[in-house]
């Protein structure tokens, strides 16, 4: 999966307010999970609650380092 610079923006912007305790869902096995849809129709991601808050960590990296890539190419 990859993304534009600018919907990469637009799903930061859409995931923002996200909270893991207003999406919990539970696997048979009795798992806490959360699924989020993604921009293609095909494909939602499944989190536990560790896993979520690495991937908003990792998300909030990879803006980070959008922002050093935009200031060092324009």
């Amino acid at each position: 999966m990859s993304f534009s610079f600018e919907q990469f923006s637009a799903f930061l912007n859409a995931t923002a307010g996200l909270d893991f305790e207003s999406f919990v869902e539970y696997h048979p096995d009795g798992t806490e999970v959360v699924i989020l849809a993604s921009p293609f129709p095909d494909i939602s991601l499944c989190f536990t609650r560790v896993e979520w808050h690495e991937f908003f960590a990792a998300l909030r990296q990879a803006a980070y380092m959008q922002q050093i890539y935009q200031m060092v190419h324009h």
